[in-house]
């Protein structure tokens, strides 16, 4: 293609899709703060769907909210906070909703997936102590409900 083709395909890409337009405006200005407070802000909407005290969340929805996070390449260190912070926000709000059995399995498969991202990345330290934090912190989450999604972090 010559550079004019290629000019024009990257201008109608940019206007025919909202996540093209996404992914050239942080491209063009990477502000990761600013996109990981966008993700949770979709992560905290997705956890707030609730009926009649149980949840209606889907973890395949906030799994996919922390996949697009990491297609823009923010850095390792961002994507592995941003999957604690959607941990933390799952803990609190499993203080006030029932989750079904889907879900908190999904939880699991989302701190192995931590643990795997930060081994991958050499943060595995770092990783293992924020886990460990948030497993003795009485505000995150039911005491029963942390012991069964983090009790192996309890005692590292």
């Amino acid at each position: 293609m010559s550079h004019e083709q290629i000019v024009q395909v990257v201008m109608d890409a940019y206007s025919a899709s909202k996540e093209a337009r996404a992914y050239f405006d942080f491209f063009l200005d990477p502000d990761v703060d600013k996109l990981m407070e966008k993700t949770l802000t979709r992560i905290d909407r997705e956890l707030a769907r609730a009926k009649h005290g149980h949840s209606t969340s889907r973890i395949t929805q906030i799994r996919r909210e922390i996949k697009s996070f990491a297609s823009y390449d923010p850095g390792a260190e961002h994507v592995r906070d941003l999957m604690l912070k959607t941990l933390c926000r799952i803990l609190v709000r499993e203080k006030y909703v029932y989750f079904k059995e889907t879900f908190e399995k999904g939880t699991r498969k989302l701190i192995d997936d931590i643990v795997q991202y930060a081994d991958t990345h050499a943060m595995v330290d770092s990783t293992l102590a924020a886990l460990k934090e948030i497993s003795c912190n009485p505000s995150m989450g039911t005491a029963s409900f942390r012991t069964r999604l983090l009790s192996k972090f309890m005692y590292i």
